[in-house]
């Protein structure tokens, strides 16, 4: 063959000319070879439709379920369930092309019980949104709310699988024992902070944004560095970067993240993760210390919260133009004026015979922080304990939200002690709505007062939009080399 002629064929587009069992009368011109062999990335796709060009013949179950959705057909069950295997643990149909009328695709990691869902709820946003997080506790009870969850261990997991090409928004969460004055604050060490500053720095360089090429270091490599922290939970907050960064490598998909964590993250890990951002091309990044009291929650929780985008600038404000109403604890659950709430039950005297601990506060203003502990919280009029509807109210939750819902693997309830971990660890939903809002452009003022006023009304919460897929409950470690 010539060279003119191999130019030629080279040119040509190729021609699927098998289908399924039956092969007649079928031609569809698929785009040009360079196209096809991206999205044939894996060798080892296989399935019935045969993708012919002048090298080889090759089988690949994306093609089959893009030309199955080009003609207007359902994709086959076969094919979507070997879809599914191939992205696991993302959905099969995260490693075709989004169609018009697709939904947007967002990644959730760290995602909790579902109060950065619940936020996106109370905006009426849709996303096409798959969500992370260890705690089989935490993603039943998001499922059971109608919030679609992977139990993993994100830190197995590579932000540059193939699924996750289209990905536009990502929703980050990492732990906050580490710098949280309810946990060991051991993130704050010294040595803490420098092992984490140069994890930070050597994302930044895997990347290879703003700069000549990749380091070559992996994800793994970087994750490895944080077991010389005294506690290595704080290396978690690199996540961030890996995340945000190993999904701007797909292209020009990805527009914006979000993360919330401890007020107490130190200011030099906050400009190490700025830093990066910039670097990698980010357009601009935002910081912002909130307290959910400040936006008619029932309780304080002081969180910070980075906001970035790749493009222009944030298109909101998280600053109400005229404050919220105070909601106390005592009028949203009910009770009278002049309860006082007990922390800590019965102290004991000390050696001046006074109580021992400040362990009391009125129920006529917001409460106190609600952490895990909460579950020992009592009203001192009669001793009535707080039940979970009532802590996740206070946090800004549905009073129906099913925080003691059956666990499938174990067929028992979910304790009173994992549902009060998970409400004193989860985003409030009516704060995380005002940070979404204003990331992504969407007026978010009345569409919070009208989801605080369901809330503590004690309306039922609202039909889930979306029944949750079947998800594999841990990630296969065969499968994640596709991703490498």
């Amino acid at each position: 063959m010539t060279d003119a002629q191999t130019a030629q064929r080279i040119a040509e587009p190729i021609r699927v000319t098998a289908f399924g069992a039956d092969a007649e009368g079928l031609v569809h011109l698929l785009p040009d070879h360079s196209d096809t062999t991206a999205r044939c990335g894996a060798a080892h796709w296989h399935s019935y439709v045969t993708c012919v060009d002048w090298l080889e013949e090759r089988t690949c179950p994306v093609c089959l379920a893009d030309l199955a959705l080009d003609l207007g057909a359902e994709i086959p069950a076969d094919v979507l369930a070997e879809l599914d295997e191939l992205a696991a643990p993302w959905p099969g149909r995260w490693l075709l092309r989004p169609r018009e009328g697709d939904l947007e695709r967002v990644v959730g990691v760290c995602a909790g019980p579902g109060g950065w869902d619940e936020g996106l709820r109370a905006l009426g946003a849709r996303y096409d949104a798959v969500s992370l997080d260890l705690s089989n506790d935490a993603c039943v009870i998001a499922e059971r709310a109608g919030h679609r969850r992977i139990v993993t261990d994100i830190t197995l997991l590579d932000p540059e699988h193939p699924a996750l090409r289209w990905t536009v928004g990502l929703i980050i969460s990492p732990p906050c024992p580490a710098w949280s004055t309810a946990g060991k604050r051991a993130g704050l060490t010294a040595r803490s902070l420098t092992i984490l500053t140069t994890m930070l720095r050597a994302v930044g360089k895997a990347a290879g944004h703003g700069r000549r090429e990749r380091s070559g270091t992996t994800w793994a490599e970087i994750r490895a560095m944080a077991a010389a922290m005294p506690d290595p939970g704080a290396g978690l907050i690199a996540e961030v970067l890996i995340w945000a960064l190993g999904l701007q490598l797909h292209g020009e998909t990805l527009r914006w993240a979000a993360m919330e964590q401890s007020a107490n993250l130190p200011a030099e890990v906050r400009e190490a993760v700025s830093s990066e951002l910039a670097l990698a091309g980010w357009s601009q990044q935002q910081w912002v210390e909130l307290d959910a009291a400040d936006y008619g929650v029932a309780t304080h929780r002081h969180r910070v919260f980075l906001m970035a985008v790749r493009y222009g600038r944030i298109p909101g404000s998280v600053r109400p133009a005229a404050p919220f109403a105070e909601q106390t604890l005592a009028a949203a659950l009910g009770w009278d004026e002049g309860e006082r709430v007990n922390t800590r039950g019965v102290r004991g005297l000390d050696a001046n015979g006074r109580p021992k601990g400040g362990n009391t506060f009125s129920a006529d203003r917001p409460g106190w922080c609600l952490t895990g502990k909460a579950r020992t919280w009592f009203r001192e009029s009669d001793g009535l304990r707080l039940t979970e509807a009532e802590a996740g109210q206070l946090v800004g939750f549905h009073p129906a939200y099913p925080w003691r819902a059956q666990t499938p693997q174990l067929g028992r309830e979910i304790s009173r002690t994992s549902a009060f971990q998970r409400i004193g660890d989860v985003v409030c939903p009516p704060v995380g709505a005002v940070i979404l809002g204003a990331l992504t452009g969407r007026p978010w003022r009345q569409l919070v007062e009208n989801y605080l006023a369901r809330v503590y009304a004690g309306a039922s919460a609202p039909t889930p939009v979306e029944t949750p897929q079947h998800r594999p409950r841990r990630t296969p470690a065969d499968l994640l080399a596709l991703a490498a």
